[in-house]
């Protein structure tokens, strides 16, 4: 009997280390859901640019096509290993970003949020920096 309750503890062990190494609840390759990311960062962003409703809503709306055509972007070129086609590809949707950014927000916000990219480098905005 103890033969059977030691390898049945190990099988239950090397299943839970195999769910949890494939990216269980909470894994990192879990995709965040675009709508949720977009309102956390509509409402940081409403907080520390001053956006009125109206432009919480049209900033919220071009977040959410940004965040999809970025994990589409990704998508395709993931697995190909060409670092430079995948840099290239984010520098394009970034851009494409900002130059609907830029008609959303006033002068004014728009100078608030180019400090605050300087002093909230994309690495730190994604561990959750910048005002939260």
């Amino acid at each position: 009997m103890k033969k059977y309750s030691y390898l049945l503890a190990l099988l239950l062990f090397v299943g839970l280390s195999s769910a949890y190494a494939q990216g269980g609840q909470g894994g990192r390759r879990q995709q965040m859901d675009p709508e949720k990311v977009a309102k956390q960062r509509a409402d940081m962003w409403q907080e520390e640019f001053g956006l009125s409703d109206e432009q919480h809503e049209k900033v919220q709306a071009v977040l959410v096509k940004n965040i999809e055509d970025t994990q589409e972007k990704m998508q395709s070129l993931r697995g190909s290993g060409d670092r430079a086609a995948m840099q290239k590809g984010m520098e394009e949707v970034r851009e494409s970003l900002e130059k609907e950014l830029k008609t959303i927000f006033t002068e004014t916000q728009w100078t608030a949020y180019e400090k605050w990219k300087k002093e909230n480098p994309p690495m730190q905005r994604r561990r959750g920096g910048g005002g939260q």
